[in-house]
């Protein structure tokens, strides 16, 4: 017999799902702290993500429960929520974001540069911290700072790690919250992590851009880029070998981020595209081209914000069964064999281009 499912019993079927993973996830953060604090940079504003809509959902549908649960630091996790939007963000328009981004490069360089007392000693300074996990690049400082969503000022390390800390307790009350009762124990990404996939390098932010993407794209767009790269490639390569019963929470996460990547790389396509060199354009399209990206662009917005905020609108609820994949909202948005594309192509094309745009990102590079 097939279980149909009401439009809370569906919120509340995704909150659980994704509320397992984070605990999963946290458990070995706990567990393993001296290996994990790169992976807590690269899943933050998606931690952050969870923990704003759920709570935002369950005061729509469990008010009561939401009010027992609301948590502190609410500002500091909405700005990270938001961060996932990249150029999306309706708050801002696209140049107001790369002036976001133009700001952290430059609070990085006066943090950081012109410090030593040894004139001929400065040429070694650096202002850009790079992390990558099995070669990949997952994380910068300049991203870290972005999705990270706290207001500009000066980086220092002993004061982002005590506001992570504050905000992380919350996190674990919350995640426990919802998820104690669950079966939520298993294996986790974090398990097979190991000191020897992980290496940080530190470089100068202006000689490394300078070796990135195209050389007409400011500096600031570069690192936007960059930060698309990241989000990819954690998803593609931290995450890969996380188990099967993180599935679903997986398959949104993908989602969500190739959909707001593909409309931001639209975006400066539209506003750099034609005074980008043919191979880097070349780059660019073969992205945007693609079949499935177009698939993910196109999808109706009732689809994208169901997967964010949970409570699906009123019009699918009769199309959505606890046993079908993704509980059938594919099948209610997209003909049958575009749902069937999507549901099983999605990591494969997040990794496509997770692999492109990290190639792009190194092209210059020596």
């Amino acid at each position: 017999m097939t279980t149909r499912l009401s439009g809370n019993d569906f919120a509340l079927q995704l909150i659980m799902q994704d509320g397992m993973f984070l605990r999963r996830f946290l458990q070995r953060v706990i567990a393993r702290p001296e290996l994990t604090i790169l992976p807590v940079f690269c899943l933050y504003n998606y931690m952050c993500l969870i923990l704003h809509e759920s709570h935002r959902a369950m005061g729509r549908i469990a008010p009561d429960l939401a009010t027992s649960l609301a948590y502190d630091h609410a500002e500091t996790i909405a700005r990270a929520r938001h961060s996932v939007k990249l150029y999306d963000d309706k708050a801002k328009k696209p140049a107001e974001l790369s002036a976001e981004f133009r700001r952290i490069i430059e609070q990085h360089r006066q943090e950081f540069l012109n410090n030593t007392w040894l004139p001929l000693a400065r040429p070694l300074e650096t202002d850009l911290g790079l992390w990558r996990f099995r070669g990949r690049l997952v994380s910068t400082s300049h991203t870290v700072s972005f999705f990270l969503g706290f207001p500009p000022e000066r980086f220092e390390a002993e004061v982002l790690g005590a506001r992570l800390r504050t905000v992380a307790v919350e996190m674990g009350r919350y995640v426990r919250a919802i998820s104690d009762g669950l079966p939520w124990e298993g294996p986790s990404c974090l398990d097979t992590v190991r000191k020897s996939d992980l290496r940080m390098q530190d470089v100068r932010a202006k000689r490394h851009y300078r070796g990135s993407f195209d050389p007409s794209l400011p500096e600031e767009v570069k690192a936007s880029l960059t930060a698309m790269t990241c989000a990819l490639n954690t998803l593609d390569v931290l995450l890969s070998e996380e188990a099967e019963h993180s599935a679903i929470s997986l398959w949104k996460l993908r989602y969500i981020t190739l959909h707001h990547v593909f409309s931001s790389l639209a975006k400066l396509d539209e506003e750099y595209g034609a005074g980008l060199r043919t191979p880097d354009r070349s780059v660019l399209r073969e992205i945007l081209d693609a079949p499935m990206t177009g698939l993910i662009l196109q999808a109706h917005s009732g689809f994208r914000n169901t997967l964010v905020h949970y409570v699906p609108p009123r019009n699918v609820h009769e199309q959505l069964f606890l046993h079908q994949p993704f509980y059938g909202l594919l099948d209610a948005y997209f003909p049958d064999a575009n749902a069937r594309l999507l549901y099983e192509g999605l990591a494969g094309h997040t990794s496509h281009v997770a692999s492109i745009l990290d190639a792009w990102s190194r092209s210059r590079i020596p």
